[in-house]
């Protein structure tokens, strides 16, 4: 084993001092694969930051099983079910508590400007855990009070300045539904397809915003069950009750799933994003192409010089095939590194918790390199068809 690397290492590196040879087309290879693999980063974290904003709200359910109506799509489509069918469960062995959640979608009228938009409301229950948000922990008596709400503080800057308010050390009164609010606090979510922005409030509140859905009926069911306790057995249990004529238990993940998979299907999103990260791929692969391509027909002579010396195909074409990884990597670190400080923007400029991941980079990183070779095999067309006696 050590004496074919150390052969290796003593061979002429052709191809790195190919590429050296003409910095210029160097930096202009590297900044073409950075720019590429830029624009992969881009979708791809974008894409992946929308659909796990999806699943934010239910990671947030304080249950181990979920009940909904048995005409579930999303959480943007909520159909009610009777409130009886909860408290039903109730009885199910190991059932430890349930508690109801009621979700709707409200009318925001901003402030400054008077305009309209669609705001998420939480209406919670104030008596059992439901959302996992230390802010409604520490308002709870407040938030007894009717009329009273948490706003989403990374809600779009359409809603208005409502932190700046806040600051002033009193609840700040908004419209919703025409009906007066007053934000006396804030938590963290974020928008989803569903909503930009999110309140919170007590059922007794959420009821007053919206006199057209009935004390019986409910968005959501939160089912906790007793430590130890089986979620399978009781969900299964649970369908026995209920024989999903108007209700279905799921767990937290089954419910993300089903969310997911609602909006992959139905919203071009992932479509789009998708032809971005092609577009990526092809605008990479141009450059890699044109810049081998250049390479080699200027150094015609000397890949017929080392064909003359009796150099076969293999040994020439992977002096091109070695350009083309080098071009991969190098390319790929300030493409990498140029993609962090995106993501950070993005984050802050969208409230999307847009990260780099290592399953994401290692994908940008396959990708580069397929382009890259896939495109060094292209330009080598013209080595093949390469006789020295036409050269010289």
């Amino acid at each position: 084993m050590g004496r074919p690397f150390q052969k290796l290492l003593q061979r002429t590196p052709i191809a790195w001092l190919q590429l050296c040879n003409n910095p210029s087309k160097l930096l202009i290879g590297i900044a073409g694969v950075s720019f590429s693999n830029l624009l992969m980063f881009f979708q791809l974290g974008l894409i992946d930051s929308l659909y796990a904003s999806q699943k934010k709200p239910i990671e947030r359910l304080q249950a181990d099983l979920v009940m909904v109506s048995s005409k579930y799509s999303n959480l943007g489509a909520l159909q009610n079910f009777p409130r009886n069918r909860l408290y039903q469960v109730l009885g199910v062995p190991g059932v430890e508590a349930v508690t109801p959640l009621r979700i709707g979608r409200a009318n925001w009228i901003t402030p400054a400007s008077r305009q309209a938009f669609d705001i998420y409301v939480y209406g919670v229950n104030l008596a059992q855990p439901s959302l996992a948000f230390a802010e409604i922990d520490a308002n709870r008596s407040q938030l007894q009070v009717l009329g009273n709400a948490l706003f989403d503080r990374n809600s779009k800057k359409q809603y208005g300045d409502i932190l700046s308010n806040l600051g002033k050390g009193r609840p700040f009164a908004v419209e919703v539904n025409s009906k007066s609010i007053r934000i006396i606090d804030t938590f963290s979510l974020g928008a989803t397809f569903a909503a930009e922005a999110n309140l919170i409030t007590s059922e007794s509140t959420f009821l007053n915003l919206f006199p057209g859905i009935e004390a019986n009926q409910l968005q959501l069911g939160l089912i906790r069950l007793k430590p130890g306790a089986s979620a399978a057995a009781a969900q299964a249990a649970m369908a026995n009750i209920h024989g999903g004529d108007q209700v279905i238990v799921l767990s937290k993940k089954e419910l993300a799933e089903r969310e997911l998979n609602y909006w992959k299907r139905n919203s071009s999103v992932g479509f789009i994003f998708s032809l971005g990260v092609l577009v990526g791929f092809v605008v990479g692969s141009i450059i890699v192409y044109q810049i081998l391509y250049g390479d080699i027909s200027n150094s015609l002579p000397q890949y017929a010089t080392l064909k003359a010396m009796g150099y076969r195909d293999p040994f020439v074409i992977g002096i091109v095939i070695q350009q083309s990884a080098i071009l991969a990597f190098v390319g790929f670190i300030p493409g990498l590194l140029f993609s962090c400080g995106l993501y950070a923007l993005l984050a802050s400029v969208t409230k999307l918790s847009v990260l780099m991941t290592l399953n994401r980079a290692l994908l940008v990183l396959a990708l580069t390199f397929v382009m890259c070779v896939g495109s060094g095999s292209l330009a080598t067309r013209k080595l093949v068809q390469l006789d020295p006696a036409d050269v010289f």
